[in-house]
Formats: C-alpha cells, sequence, structure tokens
C-alpha cells in the first residue's frame, strides 16, 4: 500500500524543520513587523487568533520523492491564524509564510492531495526560497491524507456537509482573502500578482478557484487535477468491481507485465522507440495477444489466461452506461497495479482497492465507515457512481465549465495531465478542455486564458518512476503568460534517466501531440515540433 501512497500524495512526506527561535526583527515596510501583524478580515468567517513569529535560518530536509533538495537558510515572516465560519462550528488552520528579504511581490496559494487539503510548511518551503509569499490550508480537516474518517460524518451518521463545503471550495476562497491581505500588511502593498499551484487534489483546488472565485488568482496551475470528483472516485472503484464480477484477481506482477506489453505495442507509433507512448489515441492494444504466455514472477512463473486478458480488456475499456457522459478509464500504459490492485489475505487473492474511492464510497456515498466496497457488483457500482453525483456532483464536482469570469478577470490557467497516470483519468481532463471550449464557444479565445497539456509517458503528478519527460516549470510559465503575455506555446519538460541522460520534451497544448521530426537527437526537444 505504501507504493501507492507515493504515488497519489504528492506533498505527505515527513519533512526535517529546524528549531524555529522568534527573535527581533525588521519590518519591510518600516512600520508593520511580524509581530504585529493583525487579525485579517475573511467575509463569512470570524478570526479567532494571529500568531506570527520571525523565522530565521530555518531549514526544510529533503524528503525524496517529493522534496529533492535541503531548504536551508530561510528567512520568513510565518503566521498561523485560526478561523471559524459561521454556523459551521469549524476550526479552519491557515499558515501564511513570506520572505523577510528579497520578496518577489508575488503571493502563492497551495494545493492538497489525498484527503488532506493543504500541507503547511512542506508545500510553503520551496516557494519562500523563490521569493515568493505563500499559503497553506487544512480547510478544518484532521490532516490525514488517507481518510476522512475523523471529519466525514457527524455522530449522527449524517455527512459533515460544512467540512465537506470547505474540502471542496471554501477553503481556497478563504486562503487566497487572508494570505494576500496578511502579505499587504507586511510589506505595505497588495501582491503585485497571485498564482495557485497544485496537483492532483491541487489540481482540483485550482480549478474551483478558476470557476467560483475568478478573481482571487491571476494565474493557476493545475496538475493532474482530481476534476469531477463525484463521478470519477467512483469510477476509480471499477477494477475491483470488475475483478469481483469476473472472480478473478491478478497478481501486481502479471499486471505489470500487461502494462509493459501495452508500452511495446504501442511506443514504436510516433517512430521514437523510447518506452512512452506518444499519443494514446491510435493505441489499439489487445490483452488477449498475452493468453498463454508465461511470466516470471516471484513465486515462479504465471500462466496469462483468458479471463486474465478479459479482466484488463474491461478495466481499460472503463464502465459504461446512460449516465457515464464519458470513458473514465485508464490509458495503455497507466501502470494497472494501483486500481486493480491484489493481495494475498489467508493464502487467497483478493482486492485492494485504492484509498481514495474505498473512503468516499464508505464515507460519504454509503455513510457507513463498515462498509466493504469488495462487494461492489456491476448494477451496485453504477447504483452507486449516480448517487454520488446527485448527492454531492454540486458541492465536489467541480467541473463547471463556464469559465467566462475567469476569463473577464484577466487570469490565466495551465493544466497539465500525465497521459500514463494511474490514479486520475487524463480524459476528464480532456473532457474538461472540450466542455470548456463549448462553453464558451471558441477555441481561439479558450487558447487565449487556458491551454492544457499533456505528457506522455508521465504517472500521476509525476511522482514515480516515469519514463516520460514531467513538465519543469509549469509556475513560471504562467506567471510568464500573466506578466509578459507569453503564452505557452509549449511546456517545458525533462526526466533523468537512470545514467544520467536527460531527455528533453516540449509538451504541446492539447489537442496538439508532438511528432519526431525524423532528424535530430531523439532525446531532445529540439528534435520535435507540435504537429
Amino acid at each position: 500500500m505504501s507504493s501507492l501512497r507515493n504515488y497519489s500524495l504528492l506533498m505527505i512526506l515527513s519533512l526535517g524543520l529546524a528549531a524555529l527561535v522568534p527573535t527581533a526583527e525588521g519590518a519591510p515596510n518600516g512600520k508593520t513587523t511580524c509581530a504585529t501583524l493583525a487579525k485579517p478580515t475573511i467575509p463569512g468567517a470570524s478570526v479567532l487568533s494571529i500568531q506570527s513569529q520571525h523565522l530565521p535560518n530555518s531549514t526544510v530536509l529533503a524528503s525524496p520523492p517529493l522534496l529533492n533538495s535541503n531548504f536551508t537558510g530561510l528567512d520568513l515572516c510565518g503566521v498561523d491564524l485560526v478561523i471559524s465560519h459561521h454556523g459551521a462550528n469549524d476550526t479552519v488552520k491557515i499558515q501564511v509564510w513570506m520572505p523577510s528579504t528579497g520578496w518577489n511581490g508575488r503571493f502563492v496559494g497551495t494545493g492538497g492531495s489525498g484527503y488532506a487539503a493543504g500541507f503547511f510548511e512542506y508545500s510553503l518551503a520551496p516557494l519562500v526560497a523563490l521569493g515568493y509569499a505563500a499559503a497553506s490550508t487544512d480547510a478544518g480537516l484532521s490532516g490525514d491524507p488517507y481518510s476522512p474518517a475523523l471529519w466525514a460524518l457527524h455522530p449522527n451518521g449524517t455527512v459533515n456537509e460544512d467540512l465537506l463545503l470547505n474540502f471542496a471550495s471554501r477553503s481556497v476562497h478563504d486562503m487566497a482573502v487572508a494570505g494576500k491581505a496578511i502579505a499587504a500588511q507586511y510589506y505595505g502593498r497588495k501582491p503585485a500578482h497571485s498564482y495557485w499551484n497544485g496537483c492532483s487534489t491541487g489540481g482540483r483546488q485550482g480549478l474551483v478557484a478558476a470557476q467560483k472565485y475568478p478573481r482571487d488568482f491571476d494565474g493557476i496551475v493545475a496538475g493532474a487535477p482530481a476534476i469531477d470528483w463525484s463521478r470519477y472516485v467512483v469510477a476509480e472503484q471499477w477494477p475491483q468491481v470488475v475483478m469481483k464480477e469476473e472472480g478473478t484477481y491478478i497478481s501486481q506482477c502479471v499486471l505489470g507485465y500487461f502494462t509493459d506489453a501495452s508500452v511495446a505495442a504501442c511506443d514504436s507509433l510516433d517512430g521514437v522507440a523510447d518506452g512512452v507512448i506518444t499519443d494514446v489515441r491510435p493505441c489499439n492494444f489487445d490483452p488477449f495477444t498475452l493468453v498463454g504466455t508465461r511470466v516470471q514472477c516471484d513465486g515462479g512463473k504465471e500462466n496469462v489466461t483468458k479471463e486474465m486478458a478479459s479482466v484488463v480488456g474491461k478495466i481499460l475499456a472503463g464502465p459504461t452506461g446512460p449516465s457515464i457522459p464519458h470513458a473514465y478509464a485508464l490509458n495503455p500504459g497507466a501502470a494497472l497495479d494501483s486500481l486493480a490492485n491484489t493481495t494475498i489475505v489467508n493464502g487467497t487473492r483478493v482486492g485492494l482497492p485504492f484509498f481514495v474511492n474505498d473512503a468516499w464510497i464508505k464515507y460519504f456515498v454509503k455513510k457507513d465507515p463498515d462498509f466493504d466496497t469488495s462487494t461492489i457488483g456491476y448494477s451496485d457500482f453504477e447504483k452507486i457512481f449516480n448517487q454520488s453525483q446527485q448527492e454531492f456532483g454540486q458541492v465536489i464536482g467541480s467541473c463547471r465549465s463556464d469559465l467566462s469570469g475567469f476569463y473577464s478577470a484577466g487570469g490565466k490557467l495551465i493544466v497539465w495531465h500525465g497521459l500514463a497516470d494511474q490514479l486520475i483519468f487524463p480524459g476528464d481532463t480532456v473532457a474538461y478542455h472540450r466542455n470548456v471550449t463549448q462553453a464558451l464557444g471558441n477555441s481561439s479565445t479558450v487558447a487565449e486564458f487556458y491551454r492544457t497539456f499533456l505528457a506522455p509517458g508521465v504517472d500521476h503528478c509525476g511522482g514515480g518512476a516515469t519514463p516520460g519527460a514531467v513538465p519543469a516549470d509549469p509556475l513560471s510559465a504562467v506567471v510568464a503568460w500573466v506578466e509578459d503575455q507569453k503564452a505557452p506555446d509549449v511546456l517545458e519538460a525533462r526526466k533523468t534517466k537512470a545514467d544520467g541522460t536527460v531527455v528533453t520534451r516540449n509538451l504541446c497544448p492539447f489537442p496538439s501531440v508532438s511528432r519526431y521530426r525524423g532528424t535530430g537527437d531523439k532525446s531532445l526537444a529540439s528534435s520535435y515540433t507540435c504537429a
């Protein structure tokens, strides 16, 4: 299970913080010091407390693979706010970090992953090191990214709608309002520009900001967004449903064999054999071609059966039905052993559902922590899928396609998604892009403020041993778009291979795809063009 968590939770590994000792500090604006900051005004909420202190020479230790470098010598003003929404009986923490010197005039809101809305120091330190003022929030939740058990339900078994609203959207706006107000106090001037940067749950939060609070951020980076939450999260259960109904649970070893075979079948369609499926659309991988082959696994060789191939085929096709708007399915090349994970219990192989969908169905749809998701069959799946959308689509669907308010406000939005994402379906991101285009009625208008970049061969948020090139610095790209009117015609990406070779690519704005020019070094972006 730990390997799945490393893939999906990009901001969770523990960090080491040096002792943070308050000291006296000079005021950047000559008037307000870190210690004298006042409570900001947050509409709809009361600020219960504010604690601020100067934190010089702070250190955040590296936690690979999520934080690959130590951050030392940070000199910052750290602010902790505790707020409560009127009538909600909640307690929300917002943390703001601001560089004591060298502020670049910008504010950045940061997001979370899984069931956590944010991760405080872990996501703030890298931004402060770059000169940004930055903020994070726990949305009043437990802070446990793996489970909503401590906050999802009231004692009477009903959903805690206030905390769900916090998680879905409200906390994003609160953090933006508070963070910018605190920065304006401290520096004596408002941030010149405000940005959002997040992936997974953080990507969904960024899209929510554009949809519901179009003037909170000038630029947004939404990576692998957990968009269409009320439907996609239930769809994550589909591989487990298929294995249950077909009575065939496949080992991780054999699942990996199917994944590798899909890459081998479609890798060279772009004319470059590099272990990456550049364009999944023409890939017609047939799992039945593996029937009868033998796979070397830790316990010996395993035979690939037609039952296994049938299961994989159904998983890759995704669920279908009159209420399912598009294929909620993994792409060829995505690891199957996350959503279709299995384990051995008492000598028998059984399903091991991913924690996000397992918890959502238990706590929110069924409102029963003891519900066994392994009992869900085809007919039950469709009922649960529909119930989730009906009850929670308006709250946490996060897929409103009318972004005219964000466009009118002058906002810029970069969405990126790995085509080999094994947790959140890239097809959802493509469908949303098309819906936005349809809502605004003109693809040229959409391209003026909103661009989607699909990253071939990249897994969820680029957090694993992905063979594809991962976006190098999408935040800088959106900053250049906002401040210099430099639209991102490509998004720079890179990958360092085990032998030290650096592979570069220019990700193309959807619907364009990267094509090899026919000459030149195949590991360099200059040898490719968008077509």
